[in-house]
């Protein structure tokens, strides 16, 4: 007796150089270069189309399978039944067209019950089709379908029919197949039974008609969803009458969604889950991290099945919205459960091209707006309005009789980005989008501009009071929310006094520019000023007259701050308290919680330490500007 692992090619095949030949024992046969069946094979689907060439190659398949099983009987004494079922692969990979793993065998020799799972590897078939026509959206491997069934056929006596459920020749990691007898399949072999049976011309002519017409029946309803979508896109008609239009018509649950897979507009029923962490999962099954990369980085359409664990069990035939090869949302098609037909795939493809549209005229609209908005502000700050402008921000429906603050954000690129104006041109315009959006989520609009490194924005004072947070505070946090995304540049904020009329906005914007300035001369890690905080020390301050500014400052407390780190005193915290209490001793000790007669000692030993004498109005003055320049610069730290 024999076994598959005691096989070999010299076994199986016979060559003859001298006389041209290549026998199967005692039948011949002939070596093909595998571009050469795949010319064959993509002529027969020029010729005949892709469903006859498919019923031609299947059959073509089951007659070699048949042929295959006859001879391998005739030449190999197998132990048993099961190592011949299992010779037929070993036989193929052998021969160049396939490699198989038999993932489940179950065969029962008394009933001639079976049931296989096997993947195929490197697959001609697949390799061709792909070479040929490109990804098909369903299994291709006719011939070595055909062949699989026809060799277990001939081996049991009874009809077993493989089906192929994953294929590379449709964007899979590998291909995939079921058999089983034909009764054991039930209504889900019914499609593929077709392709089994001999025809004439007659029929084959018939079903060719048949599937013309239903080709034009899905052209027809595919072109009467495509006017609609077309009338209400021109119509002015937003994504929610796209959703509608596709749910009704085709009687499904449509969603359409920004790039982070947070839902626009949904139509029919669905349900709740998270997609965009199902797509940043790291540890999927190969076929699922296949289909994620086709939509993600391909931008293709694709028919995916969602996991349960990522909400609910369901399937998404999911189509990218792309705008110059930039994905702006998705547009999906949702059901429990079942395939979709090109019908489908036609009609999300062509509501992806309206949605894009729709979203492109939408951004258009509102980069114009906003450069419009842009320039009317940058006149406003250089003080150059009249009042032709004052109307045309009115009718833009903005009001500029309210209070405003001037936002001033100064972006710094890191090192790697210098020089590449195109890329700081798309971080400012994000970053005008994240504030824009902000903003508007409080119930107002702001006027915002964009120049060198610089995002201007006239700010609302009935914004930061919805808010309720302080002018500073509410920077701050508008400022982190943008540097956590923006990480590679160094952003800082500048925030004028409350610009109470128009007239006043031009000396707002030079506040801002001085507090951005004063941001780029402090040694702190402060990253946002309010101008209306700096009181006089603002006024005065500027690169020019920093150095000079320092001095009279170190003269004065130098002293003072080395004593504190000798002796572990807190005399500048004391002077910080005294001198922003007006000189109240009284306030100063409730505010560092400390006797009186200890601030008299530490006054007293500031005084001896700086020679300052606090009752005289000019020492009082030149003291206050000294704290003040410490603080600014960061150089006076306590808690």
């Amino acid at each position: 007796m024999i076994t598959n692992s005691q096989m070999n090619i010299e076994d199986i095949i016979k060559f003859y150089p001298e006389s041209g030949r290549i026998h199967l024992n005692n039948k011949r046969m002939i070596l093909m270069e595998a571009d050469a069946y795949g010319t064959l094979r993509r002529d027969l689907i020029a010729s005949l189309g892709i469903d006859r060439a498919k019923g031609f190659l299947l059959r073509h398949g089951w007659s070699y399978g048949i042929n295959v099983a006859k001879h391998l009987k005739e030449m190999f004494p197998f132990d048993s039944e099961s190592e011949w079922l299992s010779a037929g692969g070993y036989v193929h990979g052998m021969t160049g067209y396939v490699s198989v793993e038999v993932k489940e065998l179950i065969f029962d020799p008394a009933t001639k019950g079976y049931y296989s799972e096997c993947y195929w590897y490197d697959s001609v078939e697949a390799e061709q089709h792909v070479q040929n026509f490109g990804y098909h959206h369903e299994p291709v491997c006719f011939n070595l379908v055909g062949t699989a069934g026809g060799y277990v056929s001939a081996q049991l006596g009874r009809k077993i029919i493989f089906k192929e459920i994953e294929c590379v020749g449709k964007g899979d990691l590998r291909c995939r197949l079921i058999g089983k007898p034909i009764e054991d399949w039930g209504a889900d072999i019914d499609t593929e039974l077709q392709y089994y049976e001999e025809e004439n011309l007659a029929q084959e002519l018939d079903r060719a008609f048949l599937r013309i017409e239903k080709q034009k029946e899905i052209f027809k309803r595919a072109l009467k969803i495509n006017e609609k979508l077309s009338k209400v896109l021109l119509a002015g008609g937003g994504l929610e009458s796209v959703v509608k239009i596709l749910g009704e018509e085709l009687n499904h649950t449509v969603i359409i969604e920004d790039k982070n897979f947070n839902i626009l507009e949904s139509y029919g029923r669905y349900k709740k889950h998270n997609l965009l962490e199902l797509i940043k999962f790291p540890n999927h099954e190969p076929t699922l991290r296949k289909q994620i990369n086709q939509v993600i980085n391909e931008k293709r359409t694709v028919h995916m099945t969602v996991p349960e664990q990522f909400g609910w069990l369901h399937e998404r035939l999911i189509s990218p919205i792309i705008i110059k090869n930039e994905i702006l949302g998705y547009i999906s098609f949702l059901k429990e459960a079942g395939r979709y037909d090109e019908m489908e795939y036609i009609s999300l493809e062509r509501a992806s091209t309206i949605c894009a549209i729709y979203l492109l005229n939408e951004r258009t609209a509102i980069e114009m707006i906003q450069q419009i908005k842009g320039e009317f502000l940058n006149e406003l700050i250089r003080g150059s309005y009249n009042e032709e402008i004052m109307y045309r921000i009115q009718i833009l429906g903005y009001n500029l009789k309210q209070e405003h603050y001037v936002f001033l954000f100064h972006l710094e690129t890191a090192a790697e980005y210098k020089g590449n104006e195109e890329h700081l041109i798309k971080v400012k315009k994000q970053i005008s989008e994240m504030i824009d959006h902000h903003v508007k989520s409080l119930g107002q609009p702001c006027l915002m501009s964009t120049k060198l490194n610089q995002i201007v924005i006239l700010m609302p004072h009935e914004i930061i009071k919805r808010s309720k947070l302080e002018v500073n505070e509410f920077g701050q946090t508008l400022l982190n929310g943008i540097t956590n995304k923006y990480r590679n540049f160094n952003i800082m904020l500048g925030i004028s006094s409350i610009c109470k009329q128009i007239k006043t906005l031009k000396k707002g914007f030079e506040e801002a520019e001085k507090a951005i300035e004063i941001l780029k001369l402090k040694r702190s890690p402060l990253r946002v000023i309010y101008f209306g905080e700096l009181g006089f020390i603002g006024k005065i301050f500027c690169s020019e007259n920093l150095a000079d500014l320092e001095n009279h400052a170190c003269e004065l407390l130098n002293e003072i701050k080395a004593y504190d780190e000798q002796y572990n005193s807190e005399l500048l915290k004391t002077l910080y308290y005294f001198i922003e209490n007006q000189g109240n001793m009284q306030k100063t000790s409730r505010d560092l919680n400390i006797s009186m007669g200890a601030i008299r000692y530490r006054m007293k030993r500031i005084q001896e330490l700086s020679n300052l004498d606090f009752t005289n109005s000019q020492d009082f003055f030149d003291a206050h500007l000294a704290v003040q320049v410490y603080s600014f610069l960061g150089m006076m730290k306590f808690n």
